[in-house]
């Protein structure tokens, strides 16, 4: 189950007084006391990214691993799903924490081959959603599109289910991911001096969000800077941080209801 109004109403405070005074105390960039203007996107995208998108991610997913199982012989009652879904192979017979990091560890793998796919042509316009934000701050992690989040999900839930992993680290990873995920947006300088290359930091995910042409399709892992140091899309300079953020030449419009509908629109066609 997923969190309810109430609960985020008390999170959004909580949160929104710890990263205040953080990113008040520690800035990555100076800004005016004003809030940011397209802060009422984002405080929207607070509440529809739990109840709605992380809801229809999480039928969507139950669908495809039970067709999993149907597809592998299980049976349509209770006792055979279940008996699909338990433990098994050699990753059950894993100590806990060890199952917990293989899973991170995974998990991470395969968000950051899905996000260098969102970077695609073809899939771009749905992760560009993400990207619109001129101003990244802590609360900018929410603003996500159902189909991005669709598609990382599910690619992790398939191989997690299918090999054995006990399903209860699920519920450990998944507000792990979103906490972490608000960390790494935070207006912060923090890159953590030598944990810079084993974990995720403020500094590294700015960087991947800056409009700056060294920035662009850096940095796509979002637990584990690893990835990117064997694939080659590490970067983050000690002397200088991103300026400027959001997507050079974009058109995303503002306000949630357009930019959940602006992947399915036609493509201006370009001018001269």
């Amino acid at each position: 189950m997923g969190p309810n109004a109430q609960d985020l109403v008390v999170g959004l405070v909580v949160l929104g007084l710890v990263f205040g005074f953080l990113e008040w105390w520690t800035p990555a960039r100076r800004r005016p006391a004003r809030r940011r203007a397209d802060m009422p996107t984002d405080l929207a995208y607070w509440f529809f990214t739990p109840l709605v998108t992380k809801s229809l991610t999480r039928v969507v997913i139950v669908v495809v691993v039970v067709g999993l199982a149907l597809a592998s012989g299980a049976g349509v009652d209770r006792q055979s799903l279940e008996a699909f879904f338990r433990p098994h192979g050699p990753i059950s017979e894993l100590p806990w924490g060890v199952q917990l990091v293989a899973l991170l560890l995974l998990a991470d793998a395969i968000a950051y081959g899905m996000h260098r796919w969102l970077h695609g042509p073809r899939l771009w316009r749905f992760h560009a959603v993400h990207h619109s934000s001129t101003d990244v701050d802590w609360l900018s992690a929410v603003r996500l599109h159902p189909v991005n989040d669709l598609l990382i999900r599910v690619a992790q839930a398939v191989p997690i289910v299918l090999l054995g992993f006990d399903p209860t680290l699920l519920a450990a990873y998944v507000p792990i991911l979103a906490i972490y995920s608000l960390f790494v947006h935070a207006n912060v300088p923090w890159s953590l001096g030598p944990l810079r290359y084993v974990v995720a930091t403020p500094a590294f995910h700015r960087w991947h969000h800056a409009a700056e042409e060294e920035g662009l399709n850096r940095n796509f892992a979002g637990l584990f800077p690893v990835f990117d140091l064997i694939f080659g899309t590490f970067h983050m300079p000690a002397d200088r941080a991103p300026e400027r953020f959001g997507i050079p030449r974009g058109d995303v419009p503002e306000g949630i209801a357009a930019q959940l509908l602006y992947p399915f629109r036609r493509r201006r066609a370009a001018t001269s």
